[in-house]
């Protein structure tokens, strides 16, 4: 499982070869940069003490961007902006002080980086810009503000243009992001804002000049995110085919830089579809509005972007399985930069994923991907069958991974059934699917986390007294959650999760600060619908085992929260188990950590069933 905590992420064509974002467990959870030649050699660009990431919106994302033989990056450490020159020494460029960057972007013409802005500031929150670099002496400049929110600075290919996106509070990106253009003048200002698409009903993202100037995005005026242009009488949609343009080519933006769509040239886009949680990858004709499907590649897909090398696509995002593939314009594999995952567990330990659905709450259907047990040569007892973990993702607008994912195999390689749930709010059905979960969190996840390990138990395919369920999260509230108000699972896993609403609404960072107004709606007074739906002042009604994982810089979950919920259960006599990570924030990167928790969950819960 450490070894396989390797990620893979914000990929980019540079002279013909690829470079990526690798994070390394096995170095405290570094990222580096690496650069991959088509002949699958690796260079590695950013040698420690380097950490390549930034903490733009908390959750980061996107840190660098090449300039010709220089490549500029931000490190996670200091949040400054370093430059690596072409015989491979690095200068920082910005000083130290309040500025965090993202996304950054190159403005040739004007010899400055173009990027997200974060200033932070001393009692309150953090400020956001789009910001001038100057590659000269690292000044900063303030380009545009006003906004929350800023995201995808993208500039044209003659410098005259630039196209970014916007949003303010209560809104998630997901749920307003709007696209603008601004006219770059001579002196280097933005000007002329022009609202190309996006609002509070339909958010867009992923904006893309053509080398023609031509910008290209993704927008769900039509229930999903689908490829549009933009022209001057306004938006036009370049998917025809009804059915496919039902298909989400696009994710919730928890991190900067997401990109999953990109040009080959002037007439050809490829993207990620994503249908009922399943992807694949897709050209488009951007002439006649055909799709073609393309390759075998993976059903889960974090990062796909293209140009004239090829077509680049990333397995999952969560960690765990990375990787990442360089294919041609059909889909024919050039390399693939993995983690080993066949080492780890040999193709006849994989566990296959088979989709399911099952009535829930409402009138509603909830989905998921069900894997059986696999270990080869072995059979459970005569008479019996599996026990099961029921997996809830976070976000909660994320969605569950499909097959090459060790966190399953992990399971199913030792007796376990496995349902990985997609309950009503997740990414990957559509907007409607996503809005679902609009003022009912920790009602309808719970119940279509309920209702899924209902209808295996009644199918015959599992135990139904050896249930457990387990998440991170957002998924470890709703971990939490089901056991507090409903007698299913034998015992819980709760990963850095949510436990007191009012707490995390009070102590949670800017980008989530009105987050709950999604999650449980608009009210006069919150403070009774936060306390109903909160773990922490339910817990009398939890008589199941918990195990508890805690990183202790965690910003996002405060281990305040995850300490108040053991203490509660424990005052009870309530079995729990906490353990807690020096250095490590919301997600584990260090290799040992991500051991450990591992095998004292996996401990915590054999004890718990008896096996």
């Amino acid at each position: 499982m450490a070894r396989a905590g390797k990620r893979f992420a914000s990929p980019r064509f540079v002279d013909n070869a690829v470079v990526v974002a690798e994070t390394r467990p096995a170095e405290a959870g570094r990222t580096t940069l690496v650069r991959v030649d088509r002949d699958g050699s690796t260079c590695e660009l950013t040698p420690a003490p380097s950490d390549v990431g930034t903490r733009v919106h908390e959750y980061g994302g996107r840190a660098w961007v090449e300039l010709g033989d220089q490549i500029a990056f931000c490190d996670r450490r200091d949040g400054r902006i370093y430059l690596r020159a072409a015989d491979g020494s690095i200068a920082a460029l910005t000083r130290s002080g309040p500025w965090r960057f993202a996304e950054p972007i190159a403005d040739h013409r004007r010899n400055r980086l173009i990027a997200v802005g974060e200033c932070v500031q001393p009692d309150a929150e953090p400020r956001a810009a789009i910001v001038g670099v100057s590659l000269a002496n690292g000044t900063v400049e303030v380009l545009l503000d006003g906004a929350d929110f800023y995201a995808a600075p993208t500039i044209s290919a003659d410098g005259d243009r630039l196209a970014l996106l916007q949003w303010s509070h209560p809104q998630m990106p997901w749920d307003a992001a709007e696209l603008w253009t601004l006219r770059i003048d001579a002196g280097g200002s933005l000007v002329d804002p022009l609202h190309v698409a996006g609002d509070a009903t339909a958010s867009t993202q992923q904006p893309l000049f053509a080398a023609d100037g031509t910008l290209y995005f993704l927008w769900e005026v039509e229930g999903a995110w689908t490829l549009w242009r933009a022209d001057a009488s306004g938006p036009v949609p370049l998917v025809r085919d009804p059915t496919m343009r039902r298909l989400e080519l696009g994710g919730p933006q928890w991190n900067l830089g997401l990109r999953t769509w990109g040009l080959i040239d002037q007439r050809t886009a490829v993207a990620a579809a994503t249908e009922r949680g399943a992807a694949r990858m897709i050209r488009i004709d951007l002439e006649d509005g055909s799709t073609t499907t393309i390759g075998d590649g993976p059903r889960t897909i974090g990062h796909a972007l293209a140009d004239r090398a090829g077509v680049l696509v990333s397995q999952g995002w969560d960690g765990r399985g990375s990787s990442l593939g360089w294919w041609d314009r059909d889909g024919a594999p050039i390399i693939e930069l993995g983690t080993g995952l066949h080492d780890v567990l040999p193709p006849p330990w994989w566990a296959k994923a088979e989709a399911v659905e099952f009535p829930t709450t409402d009138g509603d259907t909830a989905h998921g991907w069900f894997y059986r047990p696999l270990a080869p040569g072995t059979i459970g007892p005569p008479g019996e069958q599996p026990p099961l973990v029921v997996m809830a993702h976070g976000g909660p607008t994320g969605c569950a991974i499909v097959d090459t994912h060790l966190a399953v195999q992990f399971w199913t390689s030792r007796g376990f059934a496995v349902l990985d749930v997609n309950y009503r709010g997740s990414s990957g059905f559509g907007r409607a699917y996503r809005e679902r979960l609009r003022g009912m969190w920790g009602i309808r996840d719970v119940a279509d986390v309920v209702a899924g390990a209902r209808h295996l138990a009644d199918a015959g395919f599992v135990d139904r007294a050896r249930m457990i369920i387990r998440g991170a999260s957002a998924g470890g509230f709703t971990v939490l959650a089901a056991l507090a108000f409903h007698d299913v699972f034998a015992s819980g896993a709760c990963h850095y999760g949510v436990s007191d609403v009012a707490s995390l609404v009070r102590d949670t960072h800017k980008f989530e600060a009105y987050y709950d107004r999604f999650l449980f709606g608009e009210h006069a007074d919150p403070t009774p619908v936060w306390r109903a739906r909160s773990p922490l002042f339910a817990a009398d009604r939890i008589r199941v085992p918990v195990v508890f994982f805690q990183g202790e810089d965690d910003v996002t979950v405060p281990p305040s929260q995850t300490a108040a919920m053991v203490e509660a259960l424990r005052r009870r006599g309530v079995p729990v188990q906490l353990r807690s990570y020096p250095g490590e924030g919301h997600g584990f990167r260090r290799a040992e950590n991500i051991a450990d928790s591992w095998a004292v969950e996996l401990a915590f819960h054999r004890r718990v069933l008896g096996l």
